[in-house]
Order: C-alpha cells, then sequence, then structure tokens
C-alpha cells in the first residue's frame, strides 16, 4: 500500500520542479538568443543562404537569396536545393567531409541565369551525426563578366574564380574573438577556430598596421555596418591575405556592443588586379594569338594586313599572302578523334613556324586553315617559301607522342600585293580562291 507523500516532501517535489523549470527557461532563453544571432548574421549578408535538414529539403533562407533568385521564401522550404541548379552546369572546385564548394547556373524567377558559387558546410550534433546542411551562394554575375572580357583579350584564360568559403565570426571592440567558424580560421591559416578564440590579442594579430582596425571600427561606428570593405590581413605564416568584410555593430544583452560579421578570400582577385596592371604587354600578346597553335589570330591579321597595306604602298613595296587548307583533315579526325586533331594543328603550326622569320608570320585563320603572311615578298619567293612548308610537312611524321605516326599534307593558294589586289579583301578571296582551284585538281599543291 504506498504511502501519502508528507507535506515536507510535498514542497520539496515543488521545489524541485520549480528548478527544472527555471532550467528549462534558461535553455529555451540561450537557444532564442541563439537563434538571433543566427539571423542577424545570416541577414545581414549579401551572401544567399540556404539551411537544409538531413534529408536535403530546404528549411531556411534569408533575403538575400531572395533578392537574388526573384522567389518567395515559400518556393524555396521544402525542396531540395538541387532543383533550383542546371546540373549540367556544375563545375566542381574543391571537395572534402564537411565542406564543397562548386559553380552552378541558377534560373531566376524572370528566367534570367545567374551563375553562382555555392559553398555547403555539413552540421552535425555533438555526436558526429549529420543533422543538415548550409550553402551560402555568391553572385558571381560580375565576376563572370569580368572573366567573359579577359577571354575575350586573350583566346581563352584561366579561370580566374575566387575559391574561398566564407569566414564567420564575432569579437568584442577589443579585438579578442568570441566566436569563430572553420572557414574563418582556414582563410586566417589556422588550424581551427578553437586555435583562433586562444589568441591573446585576438584579432589585433590580424592585421600588419594597428590603424587598418582603427580605420574599420571608425567606419563601423559611423555608419552601422560596413559591407565589401576591403582589408589586408595577415595569415598565421605572416602572409598577406586580402579580404572583403561585411561587418556591423550589434548591440548584446549585457555588456557593450560587438563586431559581427562574414568575410571573403579577395586574395586572388587583388593578385590578377596587380598581374593586369603590371603586365598589360603579356595580356595584349595573349589577346592577338591563337590559345591552340600560338601562332596570331585574326584579330591581329586583319589589322596588320592593315597595316602592311599602307606601308607596302607608300614604300611602293610588295608582300604575299598565303591560303593553306589541311588536307583530308577531317580523315585524321574522325579516325583519331578531336582531341588528336587539336595537336595535330599544334604540331603544323609549330612547321610553319619553323620555316618563318621575321616579320614573316603565321595566322590560325579557322578550323584547319592557316594563312601566311610573307611582307617584302614577290610571288617567285613567296613560291619558293610555299614549297619549303609544303615539304617540311611532307618529310615531317606528326602525332609521334600519341603514339601514331601520320602524315600530312596541305593545299596553297597565293596572292601578291599589289600585283593581284590592292586591298585586304581582295588578297584573301584571291588566295583562298588559288588555293581552293587547287582543292579542286588534285590537293597538295601551290596556286596562284
Amino acid at each position: 500500500m504506498t504511502s501519502t507523500p508528507s507535506f515536507e516532501e510535498l514542497v520539496n517535489q515543488i521545489e524541485s520542479l520549480k528548478k527544472e523549470l527555471e532550467q528549462c527557461r534558461k535553455a529555451n532563453e540561450t537557444l532564442q538568443n541563439n537563434l538571433c544571432k543566427y539571423h542577424r548574421i545570416i541577414g545581414s549578408s549579401s551572401e544567399g543562404f540556404i539551411l537544409l535538414n538531413s534529408g536535403l529539403e530546404i528549411t531556411d533562407v534569408n533575403q538575400a537569396l531572395l533578392t537574388i533568385s526573384g522567389f518567395e521564401r515559400k518556393d524555396f522550404i521544402g525542396r531540395r536545393i538541387d532543383t533550383f541548379y542546371d546540373k549540367a552546369s556544375v563545375v566542381f572546385l574543391s571537395a572534402s567531409p564537411d565542406h564543397l564548394s562548386f559553380e552552378a547556373n541558377l534560373r531566376a524567377s524572370s528566367g534570367h541565369i545567374i551563375p553562382l558559387l555555392f559553398n555547403r558546410s555539413v552540421i552535425r550534433d555533438d555526436n558526429g551525426q549529420v543533422t543538415g546542411f548550409m550553402y551560402f551562394l555568391t553572385d558571381l554575375t560580375e565576376l563572370k563578366t569580368t572573366q567573359e572580357e579577359l577571354k575575350r583579350a586573350e583566346q581563352r584564360y584561366r579561370s580566374m574564380y575566387q575559391n574561398a568559403l566564407q569566414g564567420m565570426f564575432q569579437s568584442r571592440m577589443s579585438g579578442r574573438i568570441i566566436r569563430a567558424n572553420p572557414a574563418f580560421a582556414r582563410i586566417l591559416g589556422y588550424d581551427s577556430p578553437q586555435e583562433v578564440l586562444t589568441i591573446e590579442e585576438g584579432a589585433n594579430r590580424f592585421y600588419f598596421n594597428p590603424e587598418d582596425r582603427a580605420d574599420m571600427i571608425r567606419e563601423v561606428r559611423k555608419k552601422g555596418a560596413v559591407k565589401n570593405y576591403e582589408l589586408k590581413l595577415k595569415r598565421k605564416d605572416g602572409k598577406p591575405v586580402w579580404i572583403l568584410a561585411n561587418i556591423r555593430l550589434t548591440d548584446t544583452d549585457h555588456g557593450p556592443p560587438i563586431l559581427e560579421g562574414m568575410l571573403i578570400d579577395n586574395t586572388r582577385k587583388k593578385a590578377l588586379e596587380k598581374e593586369l596592371r603590371q603586365d598589360r604587354k603579356k595580356f595584349r600578346n595573349l589577346s592577338i594569338h591563337d590559345n591552340l597553335t600560338g601562332l596570331y589570330n585574326t584579330r591581329h591579321l586583319y589589322k596588320a594586313l592593315d597595316e602592311l597595306i599602307m606601308e607596302s604602298g607608300r614604300a611602293e613595296t610588295p608582300f604575299s599572302l598565303v591560303f593553306m587548307d589541311m588536307d583530308n583533315f577531317k580523315l585524321i579526325v574522325d579516325t583519331f578523334g578531336h582531341l588528336n586533331g587539336s595537336q595535330a594543328l599544334k604540331e603544323v603550326a609549330a612547321s610553319i613556324k619553323g620555316c618563318l622569320q621575321k616579320p614573316c608570320f603565321g595566322v590560325a585563320y579557322g578550323g584547319d586553315e592557316f594563312v601566311i603572311v610573307l611582307p617584302g615578298y614577290r610571288k617567285t619567293r613567296a613560291m619558293e617559301k610555299v614549297e619549303e612548308i609544303r615539304l617540311l610537312m611532307k618529310r615531317s611524321t606528326y602525332l609521334v607522342e600519341a603514339g601514331h605516326n601520320v602524315r600530312l599534307g596541305a593545299s596553297f593558294g597565293i596572292a601578291t600585293f599589289p600585283e593581284d589586289a590592292d586591298n585586304r579583301e581582295g588578297l584573301l578571296a584571291l588566295a583562298d580562291q588559288a588555293m581552293f582551284n587547287i582543292k579542286q585538281t588534285g590537293k597538295g599543291s601551290i596556286g596562284i
């Protein structure tokens, strides 16, 4: 038979329940504070943000993403992230067990294609189990526009895409770091956020010049926040890293306000800008050469021909233009593949260059066609030079390093200034026609 608890026991049970309720209240308060901080940090970012559960379904997005995409919040919630980007456009940049970085195209609600950098981090619980994922999305439209301009200038310039994850942090005004995520540590060259938190002088160690931090804080105090604020910071190894910072001043429940924000590694772009400023000649050279063969491209050809026509006209000196087309080159591609076809064109270009001395030059005209410009050459001398190229090709074996022994030939057509024509279009057309006539009558020879 169960005995009735005494009054003292009831009082103790009530006190115990009160303590448990107080603990629950405090835990809930801490959770709410953390949620507020989460929303403040994510909401202050100019980058898009997506939160997913362990089933890869979207549970939260920020306003920046809605602005970028033109969609409403309800369009995202409950859907998979891969339904919003073109899978065929994915280019992977880096991957590790907890982080993934790739580029992909997102189709906005308007139908407009937006290139984005996706940076994904895994969220794990205390037991190491995956509970979700968070994505930061960087709009690459401006960067892609810059890349396209560089690509037009140099024919196929290497990617200068910024491959960096965003670093999140909170710090006291004194510089002491309160919180930092793994990306923040990686950007500054530290092994972990814990290592960053143990730095006694805090953020002050990251600056080459203490005044740089003082200037940044003055801007934050004045405006309440800074966006894309450029800073030169010092990594753990002493090397500089350029960042774009989005930082705001945030009030706390207790004590003075703190700084919180995000860092984007901008070092590669800064290095590229420096390279562009210091080596304009290099980029001009790239802009007038064919990326595959190393010969000049048509952009240079047209300009050079116009100048040569004017100079030769004034000096009353001749020059010859040669149109060259590979014979049966489609058979090479069909037999050995496009990559070997491209390699064969590179080797043929080397044969052409080996026979030419300045001011003569070769041009990759398109496909398997070449143009050779011979300043000062009359037609007879031009035929001798072309015959030299033809015989060199005939004696050469191509694609040897690829394990093939291929013989290649070409048909040639010559037009001479001012004997045949006194303008660019006429010279190109006549040389092309002379070459075409050879193609029609047997190939492998020189037409005039």
